[in-house]
This record gives structure tokens, sequence and C-alpha cells, in this order.
């Protein structure tokens, strides 16, 4: 799910409001309770992210104020663990009010991805079959463990505000609802706190939300979950509703609405895009996975950047630095190091502004290697040089570089080809 920086925290703090409460709803001395809820969730996860062969996440929520919709966003997303795709469909309205959506492809070559304020496709396309997780499974995280005890603990006495019915085809369903004399302080305090941070009304310009400075708490949370016969959970939905006035002591009622369904286990068939008469722009990715450079001889010739000194509160350009690669192979590398300097900057050349050098790139380094050089007065001088494929740039440094250096003179390590 994607969102911009301040949406994205909104929704975090939503779904975890929503699911912390949706499970302090539960009934903590039975399986069919807090614990069964926790396990049907842990077990979504898990099949999902390791048994489906393919599934379908639909996840929709809605901000309102004084119940006019202020922010919605739906996004179904299809997976096919089986052959590595997916695809996604997001739609919404911005809190800005612009409506936006957006549709995204991806399989073991190609990653595909248009919008609807750009109808242009974006084509990436692999050299190499990716290996990546189609979805990944949360509570495999490193911190998912201290997360889920922060959640038992704060769950604390709201054990016995949920309804469960066992249906007679095996599926289960829980709900239940809190007010706010039923929802602790402490998880009242903390959500005010959260909640201040977020409708304050920084990087707002343009936007609906309202800006909330006093008398902020959780007046409502309602949630309920559908689990089907083999424990793994259909849907969960969690309402919260939040009060609190703005500068001008207005009330505000906020309510903030999360559905997430999985569907169509095992039968969800994910689609290609049809490109044909469609605006498209191609790029072909590189893969940087290898041990060794693919093509070490494009890397033949000369790359260059500036020498530059502080000089009156400015940065100024006295000269250049050229970096001429006569020899490059996926084992050698010879070359030439030297620099020039404007009139008038002469007296910072020293005996490093020229030499020449040999290197043995180390094994499995990737273009990595450490070198050793000859001044012009004879001098041995040993650095390191590194060519990288990902920006066409080479990094060359020498021992001891900045010690001949006086006055200021900055060096930059990074080298760009010469193009011209």
């Amino acid at each position: 799910m994607k969102f911009k920086k301040k949406t994205a925290t909104l929704v975090s703090f939503t779904v975890g409001t929503l699911l912390l409460a949706t499970t302090a709803l539960a009934d903590i001395t039975s399986k069919s309770g807090y614990e069964e809820l926790k396990y049907s969730i842990k077990l979504t996860a898990e099949q999902t992210s390791e048994k489906y062969d393919s599934f379908t996440l639909d996840f929709s929520m809605a901000l309102k104020d004084n119940g006019k919709t202020i922010m919605n966003n739906n996004e179904v997303g299809k997976f096919d663990r089986k052959n590595s795709a997916s695809e996604s469909l997001s739609t919404g309205l911005s809190l800005n009010g612009d409506k936006r959506s957006s549709q995204s492809y991806s399989d073991k070559t190609t990653v595909i991805h248009t919008s609807a304020g750009d109808p242009t496709y974006y084509v990436t396309e692999y050299t190499k079959e990716r290996k990546e997780e189609i979805f990944s499974n949360p509570f495999k995280e490193e911190e998912a463990e201290d997360l889920e005890k922060i959640a038992d603990a704060l769950v604390g006495s709201l054990k016995d505000h949920v309804v469960v019915t066992e249906n007679s085809d095996g599926t289960k369903a829980l709900s239940g609802s809190l007010t706010e004399v039923q929802i602790p302080s402490l998880i009242n305090a903390v959500a005010s706190f959260q909640l201040k941070q977020e409708f304050n009304g920084n990087g707002n310009q343009g936007s609906s939300m309202p800006h909330l400075t006093k008398d902020v708490f959780v007046k409502e949370v309602t949630g309920s979950a559908k689990v089907n016969p083999d424990g793994v959970m259909e849907s969960i939905l969690g309402t919260a509703v939040l009060s609190g006035k703005d500068e001008q002591g207005t009330v505000h009622e906020i309510s903030i609405e999360a559905l997430i369904k999985v569907k169509d286990i095992n039968s969800t068939k994910v689609s290609k895009p049809n490109l044909e008469g469609k605006k498209v722009i191609k790029n072909v990715a590189k893969d940087y996975s290898d041990s060794e450079i693919s093509n070490p001889e494009k890397f033949i010739g000369k790359f260059k950047n500036d020498i530059v000194i502080e000089k009156d509160g400015k940065f100024v350009k006295v000269g250049e630095r050229t970096l001429d690669i006569t020899k490059m192979d996926n084992k050698n590398v010879a070359g030439r190091y030297s620099e020039t300097y404007k009139q008038g900057f002469e007296n910072y050349a020293s005996d490093f502004s020229e030499l020449t050098f040999t290197a043995q790139i180390e094994k499995d380094q990737r273009g990595n290697a450490d070198f050793e050089g000859t001044s012009k007065s004879g001098e041995k001088v040993r650095g390191n040089i590194y060519f990288s494929e990902y920006d066409g740039k080479v990094n060359f440094s020498i021992q001891n570089m900045n010690s001949p250096y006086a006055g200021g003179l900055m060096f930059d390590s990074s080298f760009s080809p010469d193009l011209d």
C-alpha cells in the first residue's frame, strides 16, 4: 500500500489502533477469544506468504470529519506466488481533494507502472530473473515479537467485551465495541498525544485535515472479524471515532474505518497489462548480482572531476583531475592520474599530481581493487579503485592524499566519464 508520508503515518496509526482495539475486544480466557484471534492473524500471514499459490488482498479505508469524507483509499492486490507475479490497482481521494489512481504489475523479469495523472506505461525489464518475495510475513520481522508483547500488555483488562459466534459451517465471527469509559486511560493518553501530532496542521497546505489542539481522545472503537474453518482470517473491520477541538473551539468527530479482506484463495488470476496501442517507456535494468563486471572494456577512457577550494566564502574551481583508464578487464587495471590547474593556482600541484598505476581486481569483488602506483618523482603510492556499473563512475582514492594539500583544497574521489 503506497501513500504520501503524512497519509502513510496516519494509515499506520489507524490500522495499529484498530488491530489493537479489535484484539482487545477478545476474551483472553479461551482459545476462541484473544489468543485465537492472534493465532488467526498469524496463520493468515503465514499461509499467504508461504503456502497459498495465489490470493487477493483487498484493503479499504476512509477518513471522515463530522460525517464528511475527507480521504479514502482502496487497493486491491493480486498475488500469484506460484509464478512470482503480482498486480495492484489503487484508487482514492487525497486529503487535498484530488482523485487518484494507479496500476502496477510485477513478475520475475518485468515491472510495469502507470497512473491516471500520467497515462504512460513505465516498463522495466530485467536481463536476469529476480528472486523476490511476492508477499512477506510481517510476523517474521525482527521487531515482531517485541511489538506483540507490547500489544499484550496494553490489552490489560479489556477481556470481556466480545461476542464470539461459532457457525454450523465451522466459521467464526468475532465482534464487539468499546466506549471512552471502557478504554484504559493509558491507551487514551497515548492516543491523544499521537492524534495531536497527526492533526497538527503542519505540512497540510490545501488539506482538509482539521487542526486539533485540545480535548483529544478516542471516543469509540468497534471491531469485527470473520475466520474460516481452517482458522484463516477472511476479513477484519475496525472503526474508531476520535474527538477533539480545533483552535476556534469547534468540536470535530473524526471517524476512521479500515477493512481488510483476503479472498479468492488459490483461484486468483494475475494478468499482465496489454500494452498494444499504449504510450510505453522502456528501461532495461542491469543485473549487478554477478561477481564480475559485464563488458569491463567500457570503462577504458577518461574520467574527470573538478578541483575545488573555498575562497572568500565561496566554492571556486581551480582545476581538473583526470583519470585515464588505459587497460581494463575483470582481472587487471592500468591507467594514469593527473591534475591540471588554472593560471594562478599552479602552487597547488604536488608530487601526487601525476602518477601511473596498475592493479589486480580482487576475486568476486566486482570491480574493486587496491592499486600500486608511481608518482612523477618515482615515489611509490598506494590506493584503491572501484568501478561502479550502477552509475558509470569510478571511485579513485590515494592513501594520504590530503597530506600534501594546503589552502582548503578539497578532494573528490568520484570520477565521471568525460564524454565531450
